[in-house]
């Protein structure tokens, strides 16, 4: 055979055209070529998942300490380490196979922190997730809970009292107090349980009228639905209260007027000047003594000349019950009676009645027509203490001063109760001319015919008076 040369074409050569292959084998040694290929691709892919078909990639510098260009460290895949501990992987080369590689130490370094901070992150959040449902589903089961146990308890009933109540008071609303503010202070004093309950009374109550300043009649240990009515004046109307007690004077009692209702003291002693307006004796020199002590509502409206004649209404009242209609035996009955009110005691107030009857008698040896009587001195000085002077006792200026001046005193001298005027009309039969309260805290009275007999008496009082002189004055 003739020797080649590089440029002679080989036997099997296709560009000789002597060539046994054809086109057809060409193109058939071609397939199977392309094929073969194929499925080493395929065996790749198979052992390193997720690798390209093709590699673009770069190559290293040729030491084998090649650097990551491009997308290559995405299709990397770490094989193990070197013997110094280096991670080794191997990165895809295109039809050429793989290539291996030593990976930057610091880059995986860092790449591992943040894998662990992400894997963190998401433990966090999905302990955060868990913890949140934890709490909605308890907080779902105490509503539940808390429905089903109201559904089932009755609701607290509020302490109350069962009424209808004990001993009277007086209870005072105070500008710009509320019902929490009364509801409490009642409880304080013991006229009702419980504030809870005087409030609730409140709230349901239909009264239109708002509790307003002033004083009321209450009673100890009511039910608080009753006070609450009191003091909302269920089924009246507006009005202005006002309490007049037992042996107050003319001038404490307009001064309580004007407080409730508003109207001047100057006002109420205007209308009050004539008494015959309101059908009194023309003995009479103002309406003192004829203001029955008892509670009073008067509308807002009210004139003062309507508000007199409302008090003055139950003492007249009283006098015709007894039987007395004469303006002159009637002047004269207040008149006792206000003294009654204001020297005794109740229970003394018959037996005190007759002993006056007895020094007004100007026939007597004892007191000779004059009462002697310590109260109308001290009102005539305008005074409450129980002593007065020698000098006082001896002033005849004093027209009240009934040890200068026979007889009655020029009028009342207080306000005189029901029991003071049934005294006064019915007196009790006796033969003493004196007495005297040696105890005033216990009230016992002390009675005598002579005035021997009252001095030792009255000896009883100055030494009890010396021993308790903040209760004599």
């Amino acid at each position: 055979m003739a020797d080649l040369t590089p440029d002679d074409p080989t036997p099997d050569d296709p560009r000789d055209p002597q060539s046994p292959l054809t086109r057809r084998e060409l193109r058939r040694r071609e397939e199977e070529h392309r094929s073969e290929h194929e499925a080493s691709l395929g065996e790749d892919r198979r052992e390193y998942p997720g690798q390209p078909d093709d590699g673009n990639e770069g190559h290293d510098g040729g030491d084998g300490q090649g650097q990551d260009r491009g997308a290559a460290d995405d299709d990397a895949v770490v094989v193990g380490t070197d013997s110094s501990g280096t991670p080794v992987i191997v990165r895809p080369a295109g039809r050429k196979g793989y290539q291996t590689v030593i990976v930057n130490r610091d880059r995986s370094l860092d790449a591992e922190k943040q894998a662990k901070k992400a894997a963190r992150r998401k433990r966090r959040r999905r302990r955060n997730i868990a913890l949140t449902a934890a709490f909605a589903a308890f907080v779902v089961l105490v509503a539940g809970l808390s429905f089903a146990l109201k559904a089932i308890l009755p609701d607290p009933v509020a302490e109350d009292y069962p009424g209808p109540g004990g001993a009277e008071v007086v209870f005072s609303v105070n500008e710009g107090e509320g019902a929490i503010a009364i509801g409490n202070r009642l409880v304080e004093e013991d006229i009702v349980a419980s504030s809870a309950a005087f409030i609730e009374a409140v709230n349901q109550s239909r009264s239109e009228n708002t509790i307003q300043p002033g004083d009321y009649p209450l009673q100890k240990q009511m039910k608080a639905a009753d006070a609450a009515a009191i003091l909302q004046r269920d089924g009246e109307g507006q009005v202005h209260y006002v309490a007049v007690n037992r042996g107050m004077r003319l001038g404490e009692a307009m001064n309580a007027v004007s407080e409730s209702t508003g109207i001047s003291v100057q006002d109420l002693e205007a209308a009050a000047a004539d008494p015959t307006d309101f059908g009194l004796p023309a003995e009479a020199p103002s309406l003192e003594g004829y203001l029955a002590p008892g509670e009073y509502r008067f509308p807002v409206d009210a004139e003062p000349a309507e508000i007199f004649a409302m008090m003055i209404e139950p003492t007249m009242a009283e006098l015709e019950e007894q039987g007395i209609t004469d303006e002159s035996e009637q002047f004269r009955t207040v008149t006792i009676a206000s003294i009654l009110e204001a020297e005794a005691l109740t229970d003394d107030y018959p037996i005190v009645a007759g002993i006056i009857e007895n020094r007004l008698n100007p026939s007597n040896e004892e007191t000779g027509g004059y009462l002697q009587i310590d109260a109308t001195v001290i009102y005539g000085l305008g005074q409450r203490q129980l002593q007065f002077s020698e000098e006082d006792k001896r002033d005849a200026s004093n027209e009240y001063n009934t040890y200068a001046h026979r007889g009655l005193p020029p009028g009342p001298i207080g306000a005189p109760s029901t029991q003071a005027l049934d005294a006064a009309a019915h007196p009790e039969d006796s033969d003493y001319y004196y007495w005297v309260t040696t105890n005033i805290e216990t009230g016992e009275t002390k009675f005598a015919e002579d005035y021997a007999q009252h001095r030792i008496y009255q000896q009883e009082y100055r030494d009890y008076c010396a021993d308790n002189a903040e209760i004599c004055g």
